[in-house]
């Protein structure tokens, strides 16, 4: 038979396995909990965005894969007052919900649809990009610096919004974006939001060369 163990013992063993049972449960509650809060948080979000990040019609932009820092400043100046906004429950974000909000749709990896555009000024946004965007605005839109948003394949007409809304002093320019803007027309403007809206999301494979 074995050994006997003392009491002392035996209630150490029942205190691991009650702390054990305690965590696993925790863990285990603390898992729904996270999806379902995920849930909660974007119920009135995916009305506009999905709980995919993606517009669901023109003017609305695509959320998904934009830095949580981007996000997290962009809901702030919403809750404070800061953006204006004609949505509602921009304001009404609690603030115990930003970060979530915004780690959520970072995460999503959603296909943003492709915009209609203009070939000619699509090739004349390019030109402008190259002088005035590529510095902040990476790779065609698809990388940035983290106070810059992803603007490849973002919705066309939420572009131009955006773009003429600072130009017309409605936003307030961020580090360096003025300078950027100066002497741009309306025109310019426009035909940078097509060559931004026309990119691929992701960059395309380059084919390999076969060996000879």
């Amino acid at each position: 038979m074995g050994k006997r163990l003392s009491a002392s013992a035996v209630r150490k063993s029942l205190a691991g396995t009650c702390l054990l049972t305690a965590v696993l449960m925790f863990g285990s509650t603390a898992g729904r909990a996270q999806e379902t809060t995920s849930t909660n948080l974007t119920s009135n979000c995916s009305e506009c965005h999905g709980t995919d990040g993606l517009g669901f019609k023109p003017g609305i932009p695509h959320l998904n894969g934009q830095s949580e820092f981007l996000l997290t400043n962009m809901i702030n100046a919403f809750r404070e007052g800061k953006r204006s906004t004609k949505v509602k429950d921009h304001r009404d974000i609690p603030a115990a919900a930003v970060a979530p909000l915004a780690r959520h749709y970072a995460q999503q990896k959603a296909q943003r649809p492709k915009s209609a555009t203009s070939p000619e000024l699509v090739a004349g946004g390019e030109a402008l990009y190259l002088k005035r965007c590529a510095d902040c605005h990476l790779d065609n839109g698809r990388d940035s610096d983290k106070e810059a948003p992803l603007t490849a394949a973002q919705d066309l007409k939420y572009l131009i919004a955006q773009t003429l809304a600072y130009s017309a002093g409605e936003r307030k320019f961020p580090y360096l974006m003025d300078e950027a803007y100066r002497g741009l027309s309306e025109a310019d403007l426009t035909a940078i939001a097509h060559f931004f809206a026309a990119q691929d999301q992701e960059a395309p494979q380059q084919k390999r060369r076969r060996r000879r």
